[in-house]
């Protein structure tokens, strides 16, 4: 049995031991949650990629070679045919992640002006905006439609809001197509439309609807063939009229006309023939008008009756324009050019005569006016 020496000295074992040496299991197993913990924390989510490289990168519009327009054709009106890229359903290859969504993006480029025009045409039941191009006058029309992976095939869209996406994970295919036609939107400078129009973007983010146009998977760039546009006109040369001497005796009354009346005629030189365009509003004059305006006005109270221009300048009288029949020709009214035939080349002819008018009483003095022929091919 241990005696009272022996209990005091295990006693002082216990009290001389290393408290620290008691705690360490415990802290330990602390410490190792803990660490366990922090390293939980540290670990990387997974989260949504996507990689995409391009299979081509230009595309070619075919239009044709040349563009024949009449002057004075409506803004908005066609001058091509639409045309198109194959539907084509790889421009990009991708490799895709979790919830990244990928797919194409089109915008205007090269001649193609960054804002749309203000005019607008018709494609595939939707209206298409038009933009100017490299030639006055002349502008481009794009539509197109966008192949998203899983989604398919997007419906047509107008730019600048052709993109589309979709989430399809794995290897995945985004496409699309575009089509274009050349319109009239102002006065029309002949030239040659030719060069890039527009680009088309892999549109690559996470998440779907967060994207953005990555150029550095390749770009799509698609161009037109050089187009020549000229403009069908005749030729119109000025004309001076001698209107002979007249004195008061030779107009007896107010509305009375000089006797021996001048003749000339005016001259439509060198019409050009054509045909038209099919589907379009190119190709030919389907008409042709003009009209008469003096330079001065008329005279007041008088109908159809030119003022004198200059000074000084005789007092009392105007002039009148007749037709062929004898007729008074009507001053600033359209009239279409007679025997006008847009399938063959030739030159026209319209007879006319111009006489003095009394209007009051005659002073002396030159009996002179300017008019002005204004011609409207459509």
């Amino acid at each position: 049995m241990a005696n009272a020496d022996d209990a005091r000295r295990n006693l002082m074992k216990l009290s001389n031991m290393n408290p620290l040496k008691l705690l360490f299991p415990a802290l330990a197993r602390c410490l190792a949650l803990f660490f366990s913990l922090l390293l939980l924390a540290g670990a990387p989510a997974a989260h949504a990629t996507s990689s995409c490289k391009a299979n081509y990168s230009s595309w070619t519009l075919n239009l044709p070679s040349s563009v024949a327009v009449a002057r004075d054709l409506p803004n908005g009106s066609l001058l091509t045919n639409w045309v198109s890229t194959p539907a084509t359903t790889n421009y990009w290859t991708c490799t895709v992640t979790s919830a990244s969504g990928t797919g194409s993006d089109f915008w205007p480029a090269g001649i193609a002006s960054t804002s749309p025009s203000g005019y607008t045409v018709t494609y595939n039941g939707i209206s298409v905006s038009v933009y100017a191009t490299n030639v006055a006058g002349v502008g481009i029309a794009m539509a197109g439609r966008v192949y998203a992976n899983g989604c398919g095939w997007w419906p047509w869209k107008d730019m600048p809001n052709l993109g589309g996406q979709c989430n399809t994970n794995g290897t995945v295919t985004n496409g699309g197509q575009l089509s274009v036609a050349l319109v009239k939107i102002g006065n029309i400078a002949p030239g040659t439309v030719s060069g890039m129009v527009s680009q088309a973007y892999s549109s690559e983010g996470a998440p779907i609807g967060h994207s953005t146009d990555n150029a550095a998977a390749g770009i799509q760039s698609f161009s037109i063939t050089p187009v020549s546009v000229t403009t069908l006109t005749c030729q119109t040369p000025n004309m001076n009229i001698n209107m002979g001497t007249h004195g008061p005796m030779d107009m007896p009354g107010v509305g009375s006309l000089s006797p021996n009346p001048a003749s000339f005629n005016l001259q439509f030189n060198n019409c050009p023939s054509g045909s038209l365009v099919s589907g379009t509003s190119a190709g030919l004059l389907s008409s042709v008008q003009y009209r008469i305006d003096p330079g001065n006005g008329t005279v007041s109270g008088f109908s159809n009756v030119a003022a004198l221009s200059g000074s000084p300048a005789a007092g009392g009288v105007g002039i009148q324009l007749f037709d062929s029949t004898g007729a008074v020709f009507p001053l600033g009214v359209n009239k279409a050019l007679s025997g006008f035939n847009p399938g063959v080349a030739q030159s026209y002819s319209v007879p006319m005569t111009a006489r003095y008018y009394r209007t009051g009483t005659v002073t002396p003095g030159p009996g002179n006016a300017t008019m002005t022929l204004t011609v409207t091919y459509d």
